[in-house]
């Protein structure tokens, strides 16, 4: 009897020999672990080389870290994915140091400053924030893509982008803080689904991790400042919005489906929207 793959013996979501590269590694100041450090770390806990990729070089170091404390392999890499040129940087240091491309997590956004009394924004500020959460993900997909093409059959590539339930349900109106990240993640998982058809042939797959109300310092800093909440205020109103009243989830559990999405495990599933949000998007 030959057993399937499922039940080979192997270790479950099994990275190793694969290069991670983490858009996002990094994370602001706090306590609490952001998306992208959790799956980076998650990532070589499961046998990845984790590229830790981040605006701030030395929040992305401390990620790298946190991961070679640990036994595991990883650097760091500093970039503005707001500029293609250095989403482009970052692949060919990738490709230089590392040789290949595995998987990439997309991991990034960006709520710009506005003034809340008069509901204005900057047209600089806007233009950066889409930059960010939506033009910096096409052109890292379209540069990861490049280069997973060049594995040459050795390994499938994996492109894992972070979406929000803002792109698809509108709780608080015409509030123009959220709308750079709104349209922004509107537009990525439209680029996720474009890139799952452009290389879905080359072994190539893209998916979307659509995230409702998550427990990070990055979630509760940018609460607090589009509503002009106390921080203790914060939950109340995530309650509010997730109307089954299951709180937020922990960035934990974003990486583990990331990490799902990263393995071979999910070799068949490409295009596809996953929907991390208490069952917010269910209730209208």
């Amino acid at each position: 009897m030959t057993l399937d793959f499922a039940q080979q013996g192997r270790t479950a979501f099994d990275l190793s020999g694969k290069v991670v590269v983490v858009i996002g590694g990094g994370q602001m100041p706090g306590e609490k672990t952001g998306n992208g450090r959790a799956t980076a770390i998650l990532a070589a806990r499961h046998g990845a080389e984790v590229v830790a990729v981040d605006l701030n070089l030395a929040a992305a170091q401390e990620t790298v870290d946190l991961i070679t404390a640990e036994g595991g392999k990883a650097y760091a890499v500093q970039a503005d994915v707001a500029e293609k040129e250095d989403c482009q940087r970052i692949f060919d240091t990738v490709m230089q140091r590392s040789g290949r491309v595995d998987g990439m997590v997309y991991s990034v956004a960006t709520n710009p400053p506005f003034d809340r009394e008069d509901n204005s924004m900057t047209v600089e500020a806007f233009n950066y924030g889409v930059n960010v959460n939506m033009l910096g993900c096409y052109h890292c997909n379209l540069f990861a893509a490049q280069c997973m093409e060049k594995n040459a059959g050795t390994s499938t590539g994996s492109i894992v982008n972070f979406s929000s339930i803002a792109s698809v349900k509108n709780e608080i109106g015409l509030n123009m803080g959220i709308m750079p990240y709104a349209l922004g993640k509107c537009g990525l998982n439209y680029i996720t689904e474009l890139t799952a058809v452009q290389y879905a042939e080359a072994g190539i797959r893209a998916n979307t991790l659509m995230l409702g109300p998550i427990d990070s310092t990055l979630g509760n800093h940018d609460s607090q400042e589009l509503f002009g909440l106390d921080p203790d205020e914060v939950d109340a109103a995530y309650r509010d919005v997730v109307k089954l009243k299951m709180g937020r989830a922990s960035t934990w559990e974003t990486a583990y489906a990331a990490l799902y999405l990263l393995a071979d495990e999910s070799r068949f599933m490409t295009g596809q929207q996953i929907r991390l949000d208490g069952g917010a998007t269910l209730v209208r």
